[in-house]
């Protein structure tokens, strides 16, 4: 019998096999993981500010108004309010291109998205007056968080081990802002199709042919030709169903949200816990059901295109979907412990 291949644990083999490749050495990680820090090796980025004032249409100063900005090259975020002078400051921010809301209660939003610092810029804004709201603008408001989200998500697909193996489904942002369906459809399709899914299955299909494993599917070129389809196939399927459709459908995030901060034994259980739990689109953790149930869906349908000989039962098919699930925690612990610092443009908050 073949067990589902599911894309839950895919990184962490692929990120082992990458390494006995080149020979990538790890002592500097494991000094790095005993002694529970995260070194970021990169030069800090230039300090700048940038401030303002908000008021209302009369004129008068509206304090308790959230204002938000966004890198809209790295999809980082932060907010801040007024204070009682109606000023609000954003001190310590790195060179680039930000967008800047305002969404106050009562008030129609504002937005400018054309602000540009270089290093070591402080940057005093123009008054911001903010008019009374219009039936619409809750709209607006909407609008910015799916924009904040399209520019974080834009950054994660930036990210990879090495500079080879994608890794798109883990956040280094604090409170990242959720997912929409089509969102997650777009992402898992770019991981579906990324042309480094397509070497990695040829890979496979060769050692399985050059092994002879699951003989069903015959030998020589058509057996690797069989075992290729089956592998992306596989693949394919397991992301686009598992990481897109089933968690759009139950409104759950199906990305890693770093940690990096914490003793290594609170950053362990966090990792672990990520077998059994994630974010929920409302940023409350929920049972992670569509995990096992994009696994259950994703080893029925394998069994569409695989031989009869080494089809799952039933019971099997769940044996192996609840495993690959527990399996997740161990992806997570290399998330929380060694991904980061091989993983290109990895852009957190601190960063």
């Amino acid at each position: 019998m073949k067990p589902a291949r599911t894309p839950q644990l895919a990184l962490g083999i692929r990120f082992a096999a990458l390494l006995l490749v080149i020979r990538f050495p790890a002592v500097a990680w494991a000094q790095d993981v005993l002694s529970g820090g995260d070194v970021d090796s990169g030069a800090p980025a230039a300090a700048c500010s940038l401030q303002g004032t908000v008021l209302d249409e009369a004129g008068a100063i509206l304090a308790g108004a959230p204002v938000t900005l966004l890198n809209t090259e790295t999809g980082v975020a932060w907010t801040t309010e007024t204070d009682s002078s109606g000023d609000y400051c954003f001190a310590s921010l790195p060179a680039g291109h930000f967008k800047l809301t305002v969404a106050a209660h009562g008030f129609a939003s504002f937005g400018n998205p054309q602000i540009s610092l270089a290093a070591n810029q402080t940057l005093q804004l123009p008054d911001i007056t903010l008019h009374v709201a219009a039936v619409s603008s809750n709209v607006d408001v909407t609008a910015s968080k799916r924009e904040v989200a399209e520019a974080q998500m834009k950054s994660e697909v930036k990210q990879r081990l090495l500079g080879v193996l994608p890794n798109f489904y883990v956040v280094y942002f604090n409170d990242p802002a959720p997912l929409t369906a089509r969102q997650k459809m777009w992402l898992a399709f770019r991981l579906a199709i990324d042309p480094v899914n397509f070497g990695i299955a040829a890979a496979q299909a060769a050692a399985e042919t050059n092994s002879k494993d699951y003989q069903a599917y015959g030998t020589g070129a058509e057996g690797f030709t069989k075992r290729f389809g089956a592998a992306y196939a596989d693949d394919f399927v397991g992301t686009v169903l598992g990481s897109g459709l089933i968690h759009a459908a139950l409104r759950q995030d199906p990305r890693y949200y770093y940690k990096g901060t914490g003793t290594i034994v609170s950053r362990a259980l966090y990792a672990l816990s990520w077998s059994f739990r994630c974010k929920g689109d409302n940023g409350k953790w929920q049972v992670n059901y569509s995990s096992l149930l994009g696994d259950i869906a994703s080893a029925g349908i394998s069994d569409l295109y695989y031989p009869k000989a080494i089809r799952n039962s039933a019971g099997q098919t769940i044996q192996y979907s609840l495993l690959s699930v527990a399996s997740q925690g161990v992806d997570a612990l290399l998330q929380e412990f060694v991904f980061k610092k091989v993983t290109t443009h990895s852009n957190d908050p601190g960063k």
